[in-house]
């Protein structure tokens, strides 16, 4: 299980012309220190531990709706011979939840924290498009959260396949995740350019906070919530996490 950690390592300098989105005011994360610890996860290093999952959608469509999953090579305008985590579906029901969660440890037991987090992902979705449903970039949603129990699509009884948390609909978040930003590049629509683009994305300070389990742990949740009738295919590549220890 990945741990958090109060030291700091240093970051891999990925080899990439990127586009840095901040959502909050800050340019980065806090430096951990007794109150603040760190979590750094670079998918180049792997993805074990990571599990994948599809909502809001029917039960038995997987097909017709071309979900995929898993560490993949990025494509070669994010770095040469890196590897990220590729969620890939096509949003037949103008709602489709893509996500991927992992258990961590290294926190305080039943302890609230506020959590920040940067974002690293590859998008193609030119700025500023019109699609079926909603734009390609600016109504693909990405959402980062923490629960105390582990993400997962139930069926709701009547064949809907829908999260057992609470993530909020679309371009709003819910209690148990967070919306950072979208899935849109820095390229104008019809840019002869489509290839991937880097892009980070960062919460703001004070807007999420949770509670660790009675064993300090947390489950991490990367996410998008579209609104785009077609296909969305993001490459998660990092995500840095900050839990500071909520005064009493």
């Amino acid at each position: 299980m990945q741990n958090f950690s109060l030291i700091k390592k240093a970051l891999l300098i990925l080899p990439l012309v990127g586009l840095l989105s901040a959502c909050g005011g800050d340019d980065d994360l806090p430096e951990p220190d007794r109150n603040t610890k760190m979590l750094y996860i670079d998918f180049d290093d792997g993805a074990t531990g990571w599990k994948p999952g599809f909502a809001d959608y029917p039960a038995g469509q997987e097909t017709f709706y071309e979900l995929k999953s898993g560490l993949e090579t990025l494509p070669t305008s994010l770095g040469t011979n890196r590897k990220g985590y590729k969620l890939s579906g096509n949003n037949h029901s103008d709602d489709l939840y893509m996500f991927v969660t992992k258990q961590v440890d290294g926190l305080e037991p039943n302890t609230i924290y506020d959590f920040r987090f940067k974002v690293t992902f590859g998008t193609n979705a030119q700025k500023n498009c019109m699609g079926v449903g909603g734009a390609p970039g600016e109504a693909v949603w990405v959402k980062v959260g923490v629960t105390k129990t582990e993400p997962k699509a139930v069926n709701d009884g009547a064949g809907n396949l829908l999260m057992n948390i609470d993530k909020g609909q679309q371009g709003a978040g819910g209690s148990d995740a967070i919306l950072v930003g979208d899935f849109a590049n820095s390229r104008e629509c019809g840019d002869s350019n489509t290839n991937y683009m880097s892009k980070s994305l960062i919460s703001n300070k004070g807007a999420f906070s949770a509670s660790t389990d009675d064993k300090g742990n947390i489950w991490i949740l990367l996410s998008t919530d579209s609104g785009f009738e077609a296909t969305t295919t993001i490459y998660f590549m990092e995500l840095e996490v900050a839990a500071t220890k909520k005064s009493n």
